[in-house]
């Protein structure tokens, strides 16, 4: 069975990370990238899509500068999240999604949290079948295995610790884009599992 590999970029402000959203400030999905993989690492195909936050519809300039998109691009390239989520849900089907976090409270399900906190926040029914994985714990488990120094904290930064920037260069974007950070992950997997004979079960 192929599995998903995806990654959200999600609305935020200075401060956010160090001491939590509050208030009117919401964990909103902007971008959600996805990539099914087959079980020899092979990209079956892609997802990539915009979205238009409904509580905070006005990008901070913060988000701006960090991920590259703008408020005309969600303008323009946006759908609503119920749209956004119908969109990658036919995507995934019945098929697991795997996505990577350190350090955060939903270490069992990375990503996956933020997707069940847009469906609540826009009012929309949790299904109960997704299946999320954090692969978070298992690329520290190689980093250690490798002796790698000062691991990366971030999936858009794998492919950097372990300079493979070249195999992902042709996207023409950086860390903190969703779709960069799928293929950084998918490329970090391929390193561990093909040059290092890694095992990986989702």
């Amino acid at each position: 069975m192929p599995f998903i590999i995806f990654d959200t970029e999600y609305t935020t402000w200075p401060g956010c990370q160090e001491h939590g959203w509050h208030g009117h400030q919401k964990r909103e999905i902007v971008q959600l990238a996805a990539l099914k993989i087959s079980r020899d690492l092979r990209v079956l195909r892609t997802l990539n899509l915009l979205c238009r936050p409904a509580v905070n519809p006005v990008l901070s300039d913060y988000f701006i500068r960090l991920t590259g998109i703008t408020n005309e691009m969600i303008q323009k390239q946006g759908a609503d999240f119920q749209t956004v989520y119908q969109r990658f849900r036919d995507f995934v089907g019945n098929n697991p999604c795997v996505s990577h976090s350190f350090d955060r409270p939903w270490e069992d399900e990375a990503d996956g949290a933020i997707v069940t906190e847009n469906l609540k926040i826009n009012k929309l029914p949790v299904e109960k079948n997704m299946t999320y994985y954090n692969i978070g714990a298992w690329f520290q488990k190689q980093y250690e295995r490798q002796g790698i120094q000062n691991p990366p904290k971030s999936s858009g930064q794998i492919v950097k610790v372990l300079e493979l920037e070249s195999q992902i260069k042709e996207l023409g974007l950086d860390e903190h884009n969703a779709l960069y950070d799928v293929y950084s992950i998918l490329i970090g997997m391929r390193y561990f599992v093909h040059r290092c004979g890694a095992k990986i079960r989702v």
